[in-house]
Formats: structure tokens, sequence, C-alpha cells
């Protein structure tokens, strides 16, 4: 099993999230309070109120690898 197949099938089995493993991977977790992805989510979305930038997200969710 690769990384990549290991990495999914580790998201399947569990909730917690990919990045700090500390919390539920929501989508509230990750676009709002996710500290391990802060730098990513402030580059591609700036401030929570600019949640509704449908290609900001996409690229967010892109940067992170997690669209597979």
């Amino acid at each position: 099993m690769d990384l990549m197949e290991n990495l999914i099938l580790n998201n399947i089995l569990s909730p917690q999230c990919r990045a700090c493993m500390e919390a539920d991977e929501t989508p509230t977790h990750v676009l709002l309070r996710c500290r391990e992805v802060a730098e990513q989510r402030a580059a591609y979305l700036g401030s929570p109120a600019s949640l509704t930038d449908l290609d900001g997200l996409l690229s967010f969710w892109s940067e992170l690898s997690w669209l597979e």
C-alpha cells in the first residue's frame, strides 16, 4: 500500500483531522479552527467572511491535497 492509499484508508477509518490529529476532521474544523492549516487557509481564503469564494475554497483543498 502506498502512502496516499494509507492516508485515504486512515481517514476512512478515523475521523481525526489529518493535519493536526487533535479533533474530528469536519468542514468547520478545517475551515475555521485547525492550527496546522492556518497558513494555507489564510493564503487561500483570507478571513472567514470570504468563505463564499468558491475558487479560494477549491484552491485551499487542492493545496492540502485533500481533493483526491
